[in-house]
């Protein structure tokens, strides 16, 4: 019986092991899909394909540009960071006419500010009262201490997501700040 339990143990291990390494070649083999997908966006801006820029474009990044703002985007300096923020906040910014830039109510500096506040008021407010949770944990015991657990980890949780999108903000602002071409 224990020669049993040895064997489904050395089974298992071999399993997950196949597993890891049939995930490793798929995502090695994405990557060099997406490698030569480059390599033909690259052909065909060189190329002047207006048509199959767009579509090689769309199936990379999942945005829908026209062939000047991608011809634009890809000379620039900073492209990847600028579609890292086309796709991320869509509704926010845009590339038009060579230039990147915000849209619609985000145009304005007072919503761009107050939408900063609020963003760092959060933060600050979840870190606090997580940092209170953490420290009364302490002088609790059991389900006391295990409810402000369960209150702390989302607080962490989201105090993180938070931080992240602050980051991203200062990093949409000083793309569209710039005036690099």
């Amino acid at each position: 019986m224990e020669s049993f339990n040895i064997f489904n143990a050395l089974a298992g291990m071999a399993s997950v092991m196949g597993a890891v390494a049939v995930y490793q070649f798929k995502l090695s083999q994405s990557k060099k899909a997406r490698a030569d997908l480059l390599a033909q966006l690259d052909d065909s801006i060189a190329q002047e394909k207006k048509h199959s820029t767009g579509e090689l474009f769309y199936l990379l990044h999942g945005l829908r540009m026209n062939f000047e703002d991608i011809k634009a985007i890809c000379s620039d300096g900073r492209s990847a960071k600028i579609v890292h923020a086309l796709r991320k906040t869509p509704g926010i910014v845009t590339h038009e006419n060579g230039r990147f830039k915000y849209t619609g109510i985000f145009e304005r500096l007072w919503v761009r500010q107050i939408n900063k506040f609020v963003m760092r008021l959060l933060a600050y407010v979840m870190a606090a009262i997580a940092l209170v949770s953490i420290i009364l944990m302490g002088f609790l015991d059991g389900t006391e201490a295990l409810a402000l657990l369960i209150v702390v980890a989302p607080l962490a949780a989201f105090f993180g997501m938070q931080v992240k999108d602050i980051r991203h903000d200062d990093m949409v602002e000083s793309l569209v700040g710039s005036n690099e071409p």
